[in-house]
């Protein structure tokens, strides 16, 4: 592996970030102004009549008055001057490309739509209206490609908000590239991050906005253990059970080494198929072997529900642990009956709606839940609303510039890479990127991935409580506390 080792990477990662976190993480967000304060110094002059009261009144003490002259420094906030759009332009145009017909892809049209009536409502950008056009990758690599450069050379975007499947993502990247389009992108396999590390000059104009890299649930995974023994339940024995997918495969390697480092051993991987259904021999076989826990590492699957009404159903102990995304579904406790009571599960996004890690987000809940007649349907939706106000920043950051089209990709590159370490967007999540040639944890490139962190987007440690999916940690965001099932011992 080249770059640094994978011990000094997971240092870096584990420590560097937290430095950052520490000397302060103030940010760029939604209705900032970068507009400079102006320190004046002036005098003045206080007139005192100096007075006494007699017999009931008040007199003037010999007729004198006292001139108190003082210097002081006053601060003004002037109002900024909201700089020109290029000539002839009329109007913003942004892109939605997602599959339509499924949950993840029809939230970040809704959301979107949400942002942009939203910025359209406060003047627009530069004081150009924002147009949405939204098209349907279908799940499918062909289409995502075709309908990307329909976008872009037909309906003239400028910029491209979308995706979900990671395969779809990886065919998408070739049109962004070869048409320069700035692309806001859900995903999360680490490939994509590496090719833009690969070949920065080809594949610059991508950034994930929705959710990390995969490969941090390993380090998600790690917490949830180091988490436990905290609270008092040790395990040193869990049974995987994975997807059989490519996904998986880009981070079980390091989730197996950092449990290895804290002496937990792997009693045995199980890869399941789409579909699968028959859990519980895996559920008995896993507390034959002695296994605490069952660490899930689910999503192409589908069939999570399942896995916890047998779990349930078996009450035997072992805790069920580890990423499962059909648990993110707010319809999953009705789905199991209630059987995920007690599941603990990695939020993909960096958003858990009971306990909103900014007000933004709150804000957004309560906005998106008004205007469609329910609340955000899948994590992507934070990232689609957050890359229209992005996206709206860094286009006011460069016209601010002066530059002469701050709608020019290769221009608002650099502009979006201001959001990192120490300077974070914040809008539902504080949004930072990694820097060109950061090394993320598994030793790999992770150029324009999302940086992970508890200060900046996380998979949250959560868990199913009584009807509602709650936040077990990090302690400045959580809103319950451990639970532990009845019949584990």
């Amino acid at each position: 592996m080249s770059g640094p080792s994978r011990r000094n990477v997971l240092k870096y990662l584990t420590t560097g970030v937290v430095a950052g976190v520490v000397a302060g993480v103030a940010g760029y967000s939604i209705g900032s102004s970068s507009a400079p304060i102006k320190t004046i110094t002036e005098s003045r002059t206080a007139t005192v009549t100096q007075t006494q009261t007699v017999g009931g009144g008040t007199v003037t003490v010999g007729g004198t008055t006292v001139h108190h002259t003082q210097t002081v420094t006053v601060t003004q906030t002037p109002t900024p001057t909201r700089p020109s759009p290029p000539a002839g332009r009329t109007e913003v145009r942004l892109g939605v490309l997602a599959p339509l017909a499924a949950r993840e892809g029809k939230v970040q049209e809704n959301a979107a739509r949400l942002a942009v009536e939203e910025v359209n409502a406060a003047g627009g950008i530069l004081g150009l209206p924002v147009k949405l056009v939204v098209a349907d990758d279908k799940l499918s690599a062909d289409a995502a490609v075709s309908e990307f450069r329909r976008l872009v050379t037909a309906e003239k975007v400028d910029a491209v908000i979308g995706g979900f499947s990671s395969g779809v993502m990886t065919a998408t990247m070739e049109p962004m590239a070869e048409l320069k389009t700035i692309f806001f992108a859900d995903a999360s396999s680490p490939g994509h991050s590496r090719m833009v590390g690969a070949n920065y000059a080809k594949y610059k104009y991508w950034f994930r906005v929705t959710q990390n890299n995969g490969v941090t649930f390993a380090l998600d995974g790690a917490e949830q253990i180091d988490f436990l023994k905290r609270n008092g339940v040790s395990i040193d024995k869990v049974y995987i059970i994975r997807d059989e997918h490519v996904w998986v495969d880009d981070w079980e390697p390091l989730l197996t080494k950092l449990l290895k480092d804290r002496k937990v051993d792997v009693v045995k991987s199980v890869k399941i198929p789409r579909g699968f259904n028959e859990y519980e021999p895996l559920i008995l076989e896993a507390n034959n072997l002695g296994a605490q826990a069952i660490f899930m590492m689910l999503a192409i699957s589908g069939t999570g529900d399942v896995l916890a009404k047998q779990w349930a159903n078996l009450k035997l102990p072992l805790l069920l642990i580890g990423h499962d995304l059909a648990a993110i579904d707010l319809g999953f406790w009705e789905k199991t009956g209630g059987a995920c009571e007690y599941e603990i599960f990695m939020a993909d996004g960096g958003v858990i709606q009971t306990a909103p890690p900014t007000p933004t987000a709150k804000k957004f809940i309560d906005s998106y839940t008004k205007r469609y007649g329910y609340p955000p349907e899948a994590h992507q939706g934070y990232g689609a609303y957050d890359a229209v106000y992005i996206y709206k920043a860094a286009v006011e950051m460069a016209a601010a510039d002066g530059v002469k089209n701050p709608f020019d990709s290769d221009t608002l590159v650099p502009y979006i890479e201001k959001f990192t370490y120490g300077n974070p967007f914040v809008a539902t999540r504080k949004v930072a990127f990694y820097p060109k040639g950061a090394w993320g944890p598994d030793g790999t490139r992770a150029d324009h991935d999302l940086v992970w962190g508890d200060d900046y987007v996380k998979n949250w440690m959560a868990q199913w409580q009584n009807g509602k999916q709650v936040v077990i940690s990090p302690s400045w965001l959580a809103n319950a506390d451990l639970k532990l099932p009845p019949w584990f011992k």
